[in-house]
């Protein structure tokens, strides 16, 4: 169970001292919401032939949310745990938002909040190049992967036109990587994964990091821009810094062959970021933009990887989108989508280990019923444009069977042959097709 065990005490901690303070809500004036979920997930995929990987995935989900609000002060809590029956790497629990935040000043327009939270700094549906503040659950959808909360102190001033904020993040989160038993994973286990600090690897979570980001809102939009520097969440590179260079041919070779390839180690880089979104509507049509670019510290640490020796690369991401509305009818409302998001300023071959989505486009169309069972269909297409077949298909149904329970359900086809030696971005989930079914019960 990877880090079941560090975060339980904290979270049943957490667990108490909210149930205290929801009983010594009662005695004053304050809001108190809570609510939460347990579902059931299962997930079948197509036979591999492969006896050391789990074709079934069967999980309980639980996710408890609680908020209380008494004047300029809020304490939010938000996380969740998964137990599987077949994969124990799955098992896995984290804070999402779990701070306390005051409001002050005049028209309280200032506020300070310290904890774990979650953001949400996209505009797009499947490509999201600025939202890289929170680390990711990989054992998840590619284009929503599973968010776990960061370790924050912001401060927050509100204006008539919009807003600016600072952030201080004295840990890095570990992303959750899949075991080598996930059809979703690389079909090896994955070392903790370690930041370059100078010219070394360095495991230890608490690193100083820090950004700002000013949002602008407009009658019909809003607009946003960010400076941050972190450490990244989104582009490691997976191998050893234990090699030496062959004296004669002045090639590398890794020193513990063994464990590059059953327990390679995910190694991050600091960077600085610049980026921003946009969204604007015209009349039935919304415009989308993000858009971010990557300076990389200590960019000259090379790690060994099973294409041989790599760095970092400075390089630009952007993604564009177009969303259409038809006008509501008698059998509820559609809305197609368009988006196109690719890496720029570095070359074919390193566009193809920078990202999944190097040079890609979506087709997609979300019909919702408008009824009282809130029956929603999506269907989304990603196709790369420039590496021959590979095209993500997904397709999803969802409704309530009453005010407590509620079903989804799906398939997602992944094809991308594997084209050279070593696979890249989709390759490596190159026919995980799978369907799913979740049952979940609100409470």
């Amino acid at each position: 169970m990877k880090y079941l065990n560090t975060h339980s005490l904290a979270f049943l901690c957490l667990l108490l001292g909210l149930s205290f303070e929801s009983s010594m809500a009662q005695e004053d004036e304050g809001t108190w919401f809570n609510r939460g979920q347990v579902s059931f997930q299962f997930r079948q995929f197509k036979d591999d032939d492969n006896e050391t990987t789990e074709d079934v995935g069967m999980l309980v989900f639980s996710r408890v949310e609680a908020r209380y609000e008494n004047g300029p002060f809020e304490h939010s809590f938000r996380g969740f745990a998964r137990v599987d029956q077949k994969d124990s790497d799955r098992d896995f629990m984290a804070f999402e938002d779990v701070y306390l935040s005051m409001r002050f000043g005049e028209g309280d327009s200032w506020k300070v909040l310290a904890g774990y939270k979650l953001f949400n700094w996209t505009a797009t549906e499947a490509f999201h190049p600025a939202d890289v503040v929170n680390s990711r659950n990989y054992d998840s959808d590619l284009e929503y992967f599973e968010k776990l909360g960061e370790l924050t102190l912001e401060l927050n001033k509100e204006f008539d036109w919009g807003d600016i904020s600072f952030f201080y993040w004295p840990r890095f989160e570990n992303p959750q990587f899949p075991g080598k038993h996930s059809r979703l994973g690389f079909g090896t286990d994955i070392a903790r994964p370690e930041y370059i600090d100078g010219e070394e690897g360095n495991g230890d979570q608490w690193v100083a990091q820090g950004g700002a980001r000013l949002r602008y809102l407009m009658d019909d939009g809003d607009a946003s821009f960010h400076v941050i520097h972190h450490v990244d969440r989104n582009q490691p590179l997976t191998g050893t810094l234990n090699y030496a260079l062959n004296p004669i041919t002045g090639t590398p070779v890794p020193l513990d062959i063994n464990r590059l390839q059953n327990n390679p180690t995910p190694y991050y880089f600091k960077k600085t970021q610049l980026g921003g979104t946009l969204q604007y509507a015209l009349s039935n049509v919304l415009l989308k933009f993000e858009g971010a670019y990557r300076f990389f510290s200590d960019g000259d640490q090379q790690v060994y990887t099973a294409s041989g020796l790599q760095k970092p690369i400075d390089h630009g991401d952007l993604a564009f989108g177009l969303e259409y509305n038809l006008p509501e009818w008698n059998y509820g409302e559609t809305s197609f989508f368009f988006e196109a998001g690719g890496i720029v300023g570095a070359s074919k071959e390193e566009r193809a280990r920078l990202s999944i989505f190097q040079r890609d486009i979506l087709l997609g169309a979300r019909h919702a019923f408008n009824d009282i069972m809130g029956k929603e269909l999506l269907l989304m297409w990603v196709h790369d444009i420039e590496r021959d077949k590979e095209d993500l298909i997904t397709f999803s149904y969802s409704q309530r069977l009453s005010d407590i329970w509620k079903i989804s359900s799906g398939v997602r086809i992944y094809n991308a042959p594997v084209k050279g030696t070593v696979a890249q971005g989709l390759e490596v989930l190159h026919e995980a097709h799978h369907a799913y079914f979740n049952l979940i019960r609100f409470f």
